[in-house]
């Protein structure tokens, strides 16, 4: 597995784990009680930029991490315009990037092993119903890597496509990106493979 985990330390850095997922779990729920507004959209946008900061991540990295994005938020305003009204569409796309990029806080201040030990303690009680503990944290684990990974290859296609002088567009990245994904998936699946998991 790819770790995206930056040494640091910040008091994001030193909280638990669990507090950690606790707080992105409740504040990803609160955004989507939030009505649709542009001051909304606002705080959305601002969210990220203070978690970077608290978390004494370089704002450099949240401008990489946001360029990762670029070709999603543009699909996500393409699309909501076509079928909402232009609030909605805004407050939507901030609130979805907001919270993948606190996501990414979240990955880069965690070892992925405590995130997985945190949520097999949480599910440890379901393990009576028949539930794997290990197997749901190693799934929340690969899921909150996941999100960074794809950005780094969506990355190093547009780097590689840059070099050679192709023209940058969604037909020119999407199979490339879509191969290197897969073939992570594939080295991913040999490697749990490897280790007993399936």
């Amino acid at each position: 597995m790819i770790s995206l985990y930056i040494p640091g330390n910040s008091l994001v850095h030193r909280a638990p784990a669990g507090l950690k997922l606790l707080v992105l779990a409740l504040t990803a729920l609160v955004s989507f009680l939030i009505p649709p507004s542009y001051p909304a959209a606002v705080v959305f946008v601002l969210l990220p930029i203070l978690g970077y900061l608290v978390a004494q991540l370089p704002l450099r990295l949240l401008v990489t991490d946001l360029l990762r994005l670029s070709f999603l938020l543009v699909f996500l305003v393409v699309t909501q315009l076509i079928f909402l009204d232009p609030v909605h569409a805004a407050t939507n796309t901030a609130r979805l990037i907001s919270i993948i990029l606190l996501a990414q806080v979240l990955t880069r201040t965690t070892e992925i092993s405590g995130i997985v030990a945190t949520t097999e303690k949480l599910f440890g009680p379901l393990r009576r119903f028949g539930a794997n503990p290990e197997k749901i944290g190693l799934a929340l684990g690969l899921m909150l890597n996941s999100v960074g990974t794809l950005s780094a290859v969506i990355n190093q296609v547009r780097e590689a496509q840059r070099a050679r002088g192709v023209r940058i567009a969604p037909w020119s990245w999407a199979v490339p990106v879509l191969v290197l994904s897969l073939k992570h998936a594939d080295d991913l699946g040999d490697a749990l493979t490897a280790r007993g998991l399936d």
